[in-house]
């Protein structure tokens, strides 16, 4: 500390009004910087589980739509909601690099300068939770004019669904991929059937050919997916091999039940839903909040929603 004061008063007059410029201009950038990244349509979303995200500086379309949805259920924050799902749109791309349009990179955000990686971890199941994401909203809010406004947008990314769906009625979660997993199928069918009902709010869209899709979704779920003599959904197949779930393992085995439960593959089936969810909870309910937060959301939102359904 001596030797900086000593320095100063060495400097000059000009050298001292030149330093101080300097100094004030990179608590500006920072400032400035900070300011970005805050209002970022997805870091806002993401903010608001700041103490819960390891990393801050990747936006994952997947996650952020996740943390949008929880605060849509929620009737929280719905003018952020709007924001990035916005944002989302105007991320499409057209095409990726396999070809496909209305996909959505990971991107990364440092000092409010967004880039895309290129990368996605999945396009069935990013595509399926953010068309359950748009109806959520837009029942909440009622917001049509952003259906509109988006609409051919809406039909690309419906589109990818169908595009990624083998004759077994499942869909791969990536276009170069084989295995087919049962979340990402189960977000696949959400997402039909918003995009269904989207057509129905627009008078819009194919939704005759969309009901057939979703059929033979449901219909190749439960097929391929579903353990009938232990009761339990498989959380993968990939050709011949299946990926059998056990309750002894949160993920994806255990927590991958929530989604039959959650986007309605099991209506109809109330026994076998009560029983499923019997024992998630008891093989999970405990271990939930050792989760991230993106799966401690869905848990939650899949408990509420069961239990809106019983004070009905």
């Amino acid at each position: 500390m001596n030797g900086i004061i000593t320095l100063w008063c060495q400097m000059g007059r000009k050298q001292k009004k030149l330093l101080q410029l300097i100094l004030a201009s990179i608590v500006l950038f920072l400032g400035l910087q900070e300011t970005a990244a805050a209002s970022h349509p997805a870091r806002a979303i993401m903010e608001l589980y700041d103490s819960d995200l390891v990393d801050r500086n990747t936006i994952e379309p997947y996650i952020v739509s996740v943390l949008a949805l929880n605060e849509v259920e929620n009737n929280r924050n719905l003018k952020q909601v709007e924001k990035f799902i916005d944002w989302y749109f105007s991320r499409l791309n057209y095409p990726d690099r396999f070809g496909l349009t209305g996909t959505i990179y990971i991107r990364t955000l440092h000092g409010g300068l967004e880039q895309a990686t290129h990368k996605y971890d999945s396009v069935d199941g990013y595509a399926g939770l953010f068309l359950h994401l748009l109806q959520q909203y837009v029942n909440k809010t009622g917001d049509v004019a952003i259906l509109h406004n988006n609409w051919a947008k809406i039909e690309d990314i419906a589109y990818l669904l169908p595009l990624l769906q083998d004759k077994d009625g499942l869909t791969r979660a990536l276009p170069d991929s084989r295995i087919k997993y049962l979340m990402d199928n189960c977000e696949a069918y959400g997402g039909v059937t918003a995009y269904i009902a989207l057509c129905k709010i627009t008078g819009k869209g194919n939704a005759v050919y969309y009901n057939k899709v979703r059929d033979s979704m449901a219909q190749g779920i439960w097929a391929r997916l579903y353990d009938a003599e232990n009761k339990i959904f498989d959380w993968a197949v990939e050709e011949t091999y299946l990926s059998k779930s056990s309750w002894h393992n949160a993920y994806p085995d255990a927590f991958a039940q929530l989604f039959p439960i959650y986007y309605d593959l099991l209506t109809g089936r109330p026994v076998m839903k009560n029983h499923l969810w019997q024992q998630v909870n008891s093989n999970l309910a405990a271990r939930v909040s050792f989760l991230p937060i993106e799966q401690q959301v869905i848990y939650n939102l899949t408990k509420k929603k069961l239990e809106s359904a019983v004070a009905q």
